[in-house]
């Protein structure tokens, strides 16, 4: 009897303490199928260099595929995905990916790492991080004006998501890494990802299957402690 009670007790406070476990919402974070499988992108070829044409998000194992400035080379594995920051007026670049917020989420974070090399007059270039459902903005997740870069180091990035993607549990949206060049060749410019992950944290099933177990246990147990009946 005191096996079937310790049984019910850690039933009951397996049901009342259900641990979070945390998967992974992105594929190919890293790059490691050696392109960008999973990932769409602005299209605007793939080929140029500065200060000809634009060359947009392609992944390489160097830093100087960028067409433009030389960034750092891949941090994470034995690839990257890189694209020129520079080119004609109004160009936006766009590197982009769905994913689906899971049921019960408690918490989300979004990380990557970039390297960023500019060295050119005139305006600002805009890095944006954002996330939308479809067509529309949820919300920019990180911003940055780019004057004047000259370390091809690597800085690593870590952004609390979990207030925004909350309210959209069971819904596909979209993470959205951008650059924007306000005017026309400039000066040279490079720009990194390497390494990006949206993790999120979600009811552990294993505590929920650990719940059954321990009742069909105390169950077994109690049947096995009843006395038979005399006939």
């Amino acid at each position: 009897m005191k096996f079937v009670k310790f049984a019910v007790v850690a039933a009951m406070m397996s049901a009342g303490a259900v641990q979070a476990g945390s998967i992974q919402l992105l594929s190919n974070g890293s790059f490691e199928t050696g392109n960008l499988n999973g990932w769409t992108t602005s299209g605007l070829g793939s080929t140029g260099t500065c200060a000809g044409a634009g060359r947009d998000w392609n992944v390489a194992k160097v830093g100087s595929a960028t067409g433009c400035s030389t960034v750092g080379n891949p941090i994470d594995g034995s690839y990257a995905a890189y694209v020129m920051n520079d080119g004609t007026a109004t160009t936006k670049y766009t590197l982009a990916q769905n994913f689906f917020v899971p049921q019960g989420l408690k918490e989300a974070t979004l990380s990557w790492s970039d390297s960023i090399v500019a060295s050119y007059s005139g305006q600002a270039r805009s890095f944006k991080v954002d996330i939308l459902q479809g067509a529309t903005l949820l919300g920019n997740v990180f911003s940055y004006d780019i004057a004047s870069e000259t370390n091809m180091a690597w800085d690593a990035r870590s952004i609390n998501v979990s207030a925004l993607l909350a309210s959209h549990q069971g819904q596909n949206l979209t993470l959205r890494f951008s650059n924007y060049i306000p005017q026309t060749w400039t000066g040279a410019a490079g720009l990194a990802i390497d390494n990006v992950s949206l993790s999120a944290k979600v009811p552990e099933p294993s505590s929920l299957l650990l719940v059954a177990a321990g009742l069909l246990v105390a169950g077994f147990a109690r049947r096995r402690c009843t006395p038979a009946v005399a006939l």
